[in-house]
C-alpha cells in the first residue's frame, strides 16, 4: 500500500445478511424474541467508535510526502509531490473498503549530471472484513479487489516502464495498528514505515 492508504467508489453487489424486516410484530414473535448482537461501535471503545464514525476517511497527502522523503536514503531527493486521493471506508460491522487513486512523482539529483524522475500511478479498489483487539486490526475472510501499482522512470529524458509486482490482495495479509481521536486516524499497516494520516 503507498497506500500510499488510499474518489470514493462505492462497490456493487453488497449483501446484507440481517433477515428481513417483513412480517411486522408477528415475524419478530416467530424469531423467537432473540436480540441482534450490538454492533461494533456501541461496544467498543472511544477509539474504535472514532474509527467508524469518522468514515469515509482521506489520506493526508501532504503528510505522506514528508514521510516519503524521510525514508529515502543514499540518493539526493529533490521532490516529492503527490496527487490525487486515497480514502478508506469502514462500517459498523468492520468491513473495510480502500480505494487509491493517488500519483506520485519523485525527482532526484543522481549526481554527474543525471536527473531522475520516477512518476508511481496507483488504482483500484480493496475490500474485506476486520476484527478489532485493542489497537490492532486483523483481516478476516476473503479480501476482493486489489490495488494496481504503475511506475516510470525517466533519467535525463530517457524513460522506462517499471511495472511492481504486488500481491494480489495485500490488505487482507496484514495486521494494522491504528490510533483514532479527534477526527484524525493514524494507520499503519505491520511492518511498514509509513504510518497513514486520515482525516
Amino acid at each position: 500500500m503507498v497506500m500510499a492508504g488510499l474518489a470514493t467508489v462505492v462497490l456493487g453487489g453488497c449483501r446484507n445478511d440481517e433477515p428481513a424486516a417483513a412480517g411486522g410484530p408477528e415475524a419478530a414473535g416467530a424469531a423467537g424474541g432473540t436480540e441482534a448482537a450490538p454492533s461494533p461501535e456501541l461496544t467498543g471503545s472511544a477509539e474504535l467508535r472514532c474509527l467508524i464514525e469518522g468514515s469515509p476517511w482521506h489520506v493526508s497527502t501532504t503528510d505522506l510526502e514528508t514521510q516519503l522523503q524521510g525514508v529515502m536514503r543514499g540518493i539526493d531527493v529533490t521532490g516529492v509531490h503527490m496527487t490525487g486521493d486515497q480514502t478508506l471506508t469502514v462500517t459498523p460491522a468492520l468491513k473495510a473498503t480502500f480505494t487509491d487513486g493517488i500519483t506520485t512523482t519523485i525527482t532526484a539529483d543522481l549526481g554527474g549530471g543525471m536527473t531522475m524522475r520516477v512518476i508511481q500511478r496507483h488504482s483500484g479498489t480493496a475490500s474485506g472484513g476486520w476484527q478489532a483487539d485493542g489497537n490492532t486490526l486483523t483481516p478476516q475472510g476473503a479480501w476482493t479487489g486489489g490495488i494496481k501499482i504503475d511506475s516510470k522512470v525517466t533519467i535525463n529524458g530517457r524513460s522506462a516502464n517499471a511495472p511492481i509486482p504486488v500481491p494480489e490482495n495485500p490488505l487482507g495479509d496484514v495486521p494494522m495498528t491504528y490510533t483514532c481521536v479527534d477526527g484524525v486516524l493514524n494507520l499503519q499497516a505491520q511492518g511498514s514505515p509509513f504510518v497513514y494520516l486520515f482525516r
